[in-house]
């Protein structure tokens, strides 16, 4: 299966992050993508500038272009649920096959103890919170070996914490090997969720 959609797949070299967020969203033939603009591609978890730059120049070289948009168009911020969608993430977990699955669960309940109006909702496969719709993390679940959770929010930039990893725009990684490494970073997470929703007021 995997190989049949490598061989429908006819995008450039965009990295594996960038292919995935594209076929995630449905995207599998290159023309598809002009019937959506820039901005709105660039909203795609694991879409980055440089596999933005590359897919205009694919697209221009074959005579094509993303779907135009107006010189002021901004993306429409995604939200997520207004309401927490506890039964969903309870059924996911319940079925959800992961090494690390105890951790998960623990990370789960440290981050809904955080604040009373953080929903929680299924987002890319996996468990997603957020604080009355602004998305604070959401789990990673491909790699099997530590648990890693991504902090997509624009104002992740401004929380300084010792947890927090990479220098994107607008999101950073955070990593847990064991149950020992959950509770050893319990504080340092609670920390970062806090200042996290402090900048959301």
């Amino acid at each position: 299966m995997k190989q049949d959609n490598q061989n429908k797949n006819d995008f450039p070299k965009i990295g594996a992050p960038a292919t995935r967020a594209l076929e995630a969203a449905g995207y599998t033939r290159l023309e598809q993508l002009t019937k959506i603009s820039e901005a709105e591609l660039g909203q795609l978890h694991g879409m980055g500038p440089k596999a933005l730059g590359i897919l205009r120049e694919t697209l221009k070289e074959k005579g094509l272009s993303f779907k135009a948009g107006s010189a002021n168009d901004t993306p429409k911020k995604k939200k997520g649920s207004p309401v927490s969608r506890t039964d969903k993430v309870d059924e996911f977990l319940e079925n959800l096959s992961h090494p690390l699955k105890a951790e998960i669960e623990a990370l789960r309940s440290i981050i809904k103890g955080v604040n009373k109006d953080i929903n929680e909702e299924i987002k890319w496969k996996a468990p997603s919170f957020n604080y009355k719709g602004e998305y604070l993390v959401t789990f990673n679940l491909r790699d099997e070996k530590r648990v890693h959770l991504v902090f997509h929010n624009p104002m992740i930039a401004k929380v300084k914490s010792e947890l927090l990893e990479g220098d994107y725009v607008d999101r950073r990684m955070a990593y847990f090997t064991d149950m020992k490494d959950v509770k050893a970073k319990k504080a340092l997470l609670e920390k970062a969720l806090k200042e996290l929703i402090k900048l959301q007021r």
